[in-house]
């Protein structure tokens, strides 16, 4: 027997929850928050003091994600063709406290800045989402097997809310939003081509 579907005041519920979730977000054209966080390597960053550079702020979930760590091989992979040449700063913002991002950096070597912040202050600033509906989907499913077929550990204790959506935030060099991705599901990140195309036209 089938189960019965949301009755229309659900259904109702369902749409104002995503409308309101939606009207939280940051949008472009607005003033990006400002924050001032310490980064993995010990430098102190302020985004104030990045006035003058593009920026590429971008929201992981946790250290040991499969789907953070394969978006990670993703964009190393690709960073010097398709990024070095271009004058900017990336952030890459994790839930996790500084100790679970250590192997991260070891692993990667990544040609970016690592942010950790557990207490979500940044992701409070930036209206950072979580949905359980966004783990499920054929998206995620094709993420994980990707992450299986490159040899990342698919079950890891993780840190923080576990049904964290990712988001990227592309920033003038006034600091102003240029582009803002919110991820739909947990596997989802602004596209590389959008980054690139941003970069080109502020250089």
């Amino acid at each position: 027997m089938l189960a019965a579907g949301p009755s229309r005041h659900g259904q109702a519920r369902l749409l104002s929850s995503a409308y309101v979730a939606e009207s939280k977000r940051l949008k472009v054209g607005q003033q990006a928050p400002d924050f001032d966080a310490e980064a993995l390597d010990g430098e102190r960053i302020s985004l104030m003091g990045l006035r003058g550079k593009p920026v590429w702020l971008a929201f992981f979930r946790y250290a040991a994600c499969p789907l953070c760590n394969l978006r990670i091989h993703q964009l190393t992979s690709v960073w010097p063709k398709v990024f070095a040449p271009h004058s900017f700063v990336m952030l890459a913002v994790f839930q996790s406290p500084r100790h679970k991002l250590e192997g991260l950096v070891e692993r990667y070597s990544p040609q970016f800045k690592i942010i950790c912040d557990p207490e979500l202050e940044l992701y409070g600033k930036y209206r950072l989402e979580t949905s359980v509906k966004g783990i499920l989907g054929a998206e995620v499913r094709a993420a994980i097997a990707a992450a299986y077929k490159e040899g990342l550990p698919l079950v890891q204790p993780w840190d923080g809310a576990g049904a964290r959506v990712p988001a990227d935030f592309l920033i003038d060099r006034d600091g102003m939003i240029r582009q803002v991705f919110y991820g739909e599901n947990i596997a989802q990140h602004i596209p590389f081509e959008s980054v690139s195309s941003f970069l080109e036209a502020a250089q």
